[in-house]
């Protein structure tokens, strides 16, 4: 079963490679992914102090700020996530690798292939955005382009590497296993992980809320069929490091 993730790299072809295993029961976990998510945030605060945390609550209602303050409690707070993250998933008997699903996913094609299909399903929503809502298209965007201008290189790393490793993880490694045990199975499973998920995004618009949402089912479509959450990780990783890497050098409209 180790090799199940490279016996099965085509994302089209051949049954789903991925198979939970998590000695956690579904209810448990959740209760657990929310003392993670609260434990985090509360060792964030206390590590970097309640001053810190709250002078550095942004203008334009971002969720982090904009200065370096809010982006060091964001990155403190994934850093807490990942390795309470880490830890719950040893518990039980549990196998880290097993439990949230690190095996290889194959040949280094299945990266690419996901990238490809990322980028063809961001075109879609983007070209319903401008369709339906073309007066929302950059109103999340908006309030970061200070923050990634003036400190681009700590976002790049916040924002490319600390959100991509504790979300993914957290939620389409640690929960989306147990929940996938349940009776709702993956798919219930996918739909739950990816609500929870797009709460951590409670600031964005009706569009942003959607976009994201859809983001969270492919990224757990991707875990489903190639049975490794590594690309899952590496495409958040990669779509965050662009939006990064765009509003540094792409100001937008006013």
């Amino acid at each position: 079963m180790e090799n199940q993730g490279i016996a099965s790299p085509s994302l089209f072809r051949g049954p789903p490679a991925y198979e939970p295993r998590t000695p956690w029961r579904p209810l448990v976990a959740l209760f657990a992914g929310v003392a993670i998510v609260s434990a985090s945030i509360v060792g964030a605060v206390l590590l970097l102090g309640v001053s810190t945390v709250s002078g550095s609550s942004g203008a334009e209602g971002s969720a982090w700020g904009q200065d370096m303050g809010a982006l060091a409690t964001l990155g403190l707070w994934q850093a807490i996530a990942i390795l309470l993250t880490l830890l719950a998933s040893a518990l039980f008997g549990g196998r880290v690798r097993d439990v949230l699903a690190l095996r290889s996913p194959g040949p280094a094609l299945v990266y690419l292939r996901a990238v490809v299909l990322m980028a063809v399903l961001q075109l879609a929503v983007s070209a319903v955005q401008y369709t339906l809502l073309p007066q929302d298209m950059y109103a999340d965007l908006r309030p970061f382009v200070r923050l990634f201008g003036e400190q681009w290189a700590l976002a790049l790393l916040v924002v490319g590497v600390g959100a991509p490793l504790s979300e993914e993880l957290l939620f389409r490694g640690f929960l989306l296993s147990a929940l996938a045990r349940s009776r709702m199975g993956f798919a219930g499973g996918a739909m739950v992980t990816s609500g929870l998920w797009t709460a951590l995004h409670a600031g964005y618009s009706l569009a942003g809320i959607v976009e994201v949402f859809t983001i969270g089912l492919f990224f757990s479509w991707l875990l489903w069929r190639t049975g490794s959450l590594r690309v899952p990780i590496f495409c958040h990783g990669l779509y965050n490091a662009l939006i990064v890497l765009v509003l540094r050098h792409v100001p937008l409209p006013t």
